[in-house]
């Protein structure tokens, strides 16, 4: 069906079948239902999920209060690094602004990804091949969108990003299968304005208004810990509206959010790569091939650039790998037993927020540098991933990708904070969609991988990665201390 039958949104918006209580009898439904307490049913969710949900909320939640009250009594070492002063109120008002439009866009994009395998599955569609098309269009047009956002503007291409996104959720309602591979295509192109629009406006524009550097590392480790949380309410919210509408019902949500942001973000200021305000006015066309010479010449030339980049692919690669893999893993590992994705999901946002909160200067940003905090990411994902190789009992997987999806969370803005550090800003969205052509080599390697190999070998190619991330981000924190380049 294209779209939910009629009947089928009825049946979304009755009430439950015990809304009325029934009489002491036990026969029929009360004859006086106004006198009856209205009782709607609760999700009819496993124990398990629930409880890893809950528990999880609960650590996360005591990590929060925690690092409030060391920032709260803070003994003033870091007040180059933490926001204050005249120009305070100036910033958070400029946070705020970019942090509203995050919230709303990383949240439609977790209600989309709850139950996209579900929903093409539903379809009875080739899955594989979807995720695969969606990445390699990213490969392709991924180098070409960067160039095009820092000469043409960041705004632009993040309202690009928002329309785009709201056409691919209207063809994710039809199952015809050449719609959605259309739709996995334009998806490739609007994940790289995603991942590079948005940050590079941020980092661009908060130069531009004259905010300190160590400034940036507050609103990288603010959004993390935001990205979680709207993740988390996201799961919540996208199974249950998938109980009511169906798998979907997160797509219908995701339109909804998305028109929300774009009425936002029409009201930001554009801001380009090039610092030059006269470069603006010059041929568009010209200046794209001098930004993509430029962005190649700095990636080849200096070895700190080139591993920032790299490293960033070997280690999206493998989480996008795992977002492919963690539905059909859980469902091997409950043999047979319902598994509620979007409450899973949630408990797995729940831990990217909390690695958000880890990153705190407070934390462990306050133990090590970000370059340095970034080797223990790599390693101790490596150790989670490991555990699927040789397991597939429900506690023990369900465990490692707990760490795992904490270590995200953690890398988010440590590598965030990186690139602005390594990563010229007029060059900056070029160079990281130049990175994205590696990083969607190793998804389709690792997405089809799976129609070869069973799942455990492909967990055991997406470790190599994670420890190969972790000699390179070595060798990086070596060239950053040493400040040498590469001719």
């Amino acid at each position: 069906m294209a779209f939910c039958s009629g009947s089928h949104t009825m049946k979304a918006l009755a009430l439950s079948p015990n809304f009325w209580a029934h009489t002491r009898h036990g026969a029929g439904f009360s004859a006086y239902p106004w006198r009856t307490p209205m009782v709607l049913e609760l999700p009819d969710w496993p124990a398990w999920a629930s409880r890893t949900f809950l528990v999880l909320a609960a650590i996360t939640s005591f990590v929060a209060i925690g690092e409030r009250v060391a920032s709260r009594s803070s003994d003033g070492k870091e007040e180059e690094e933490k926001p204050s002063g005249e120009k305070l109120a100036e910033f958070r008002s400029f946070q705020r602004q970019y942090l509203t439009v995050y919230t709303i866009i990383m949240g439609a994009d977790w209600l989309q990804g709850t139950n996209m395998y579900t929903l093409y599955q539903s379809y009875n569609v080739d899955i594989s091949t979807l995720f695969v098309t969606g990445f390699t269009s990213s490969a392709i047009f991924g180098t070409i969108v960067g160039m095009y956002v820092d000469i043409w503007g960041r705004k632009l291409g993040c309202i690009v990003y928002l329309i785009i996104e709201v056409v691919v959720n209207v063809f994710e309602h039809f199952n015809n299968f050449p719609l959605l591979l259309l739709g996995r295509v334009l998806g490739g192109v609007s994940t790289s304005l995603l991942f590079s629009a948005f940050e590079t406006w941020m980092v661009s524009e908060h130069r531009k208004r004259g905010f300190p550097e160590g400034w940036l590392a507050d609103t990288f480790g603010t959004a993390s810990f935001i990205n979680g949380l709207s993740a988390i309410i996201a799961g919540i919210c996208a199974q249950l509206v998938a109980d009511r509408l169906g798998e979907i019902g997160p797509f219908q949500a995701a339109i909804l959010l998305t028109v929300l942001a774009l009425f936002f973000v029409v009201f930001w200021e554009e801001n380009y790569g090039s610092s030059d305000e006269e470069g603006k006015k010059e041929s568009k066309e010209s200046e794209s091939s001098t930004n993509a010479a430029a962005a190649f010449k700095a990636i080849v030339s200096d070895r700190k650039i080139f591993l920032t980049g790299l490293v960033n692919s070997l280690f999206e690669g493998s989480m996008y790998s795992f977002v492919f893999m963690w539905v059909p893993s859980m469902l091997q590992a409950l043999n047979g037993r319902p598994l509620p994705t979007g409450l899973v999901f949630s408990s797995f946002m729940t831990c990217m927020s909390l690695g958000g909160l880890l990153f705190s200067p407070h934390l462990l940003l306050g133990l090590c540098s970000a370059e340095q905090l970034a080797v223990g990411v790599f390693l101790v994902g490596a150790a989670a991933l490991a555990v699927p190789v040789y397991s597939s009992s429900l506690i023990p997987v369900l465990l490692s990708f707990i760490i795992f999806e904490t270590c995200v969370g953690v890398f988010f803005p440590c590598l965030g904070l990186l690139r602005s550090k390594v990563i010229p800003d007029s060059i900056q969205g070029s160079v990281m969609n130049i990175f994205r052509v590696p990083l969607n080599i190793f998804v389709v390697i690792g997405t089809k991988l799976t129609d070869i190999y069973p799942t455990q070998t492909v967990f055991s190619i997406i470790v190599s990665w994670l420890l190969a991330g972790a000699v390179m981000q070595v060798v990086l924190v070596m060239s950053m201390k040493s400040g040498k380049k590469v001719d």
